[in-house]
């Protein structure tokens, strides 16, 4: 049984799916600043343009995402 730490954990994001190629840019250090995302498919503003896709991100990469923006900074985030 391997050890308990965060290499074990996967966190889902929501993102815009014009912007999956934006956050694995930013993911891969080759843009500075991560795009919109949210926790929560509810949570995301409704799109005209398409919608919304779920990425699941290794702890160590929603850690690096996260310290970049958070979530609730998303425009048209729905406040419960």
């Amino acid at each position: 049984m391997a050890e308990p730490n965060m290499n074990c954990m996967i966190v889902n994001v929501w993102i815009h799916h014009m912007q999956i190629d934006e956050l694995f840019d930013f993911l891969n250090m080759r843009i500075d600043r991560a795009p919109f995302y949210w926790l929560n498919e509810a949570s995301v503003p409704t799109s005209i343009t398409g919608g919304y896709v779920m990425i699941s991100l290794t702890y160590d990469s929603y850690s690096h995402l996260s310290s970049n923006r958070n979530w609730d900074e998303a425009p048209g985030w729905i406040k419960q």
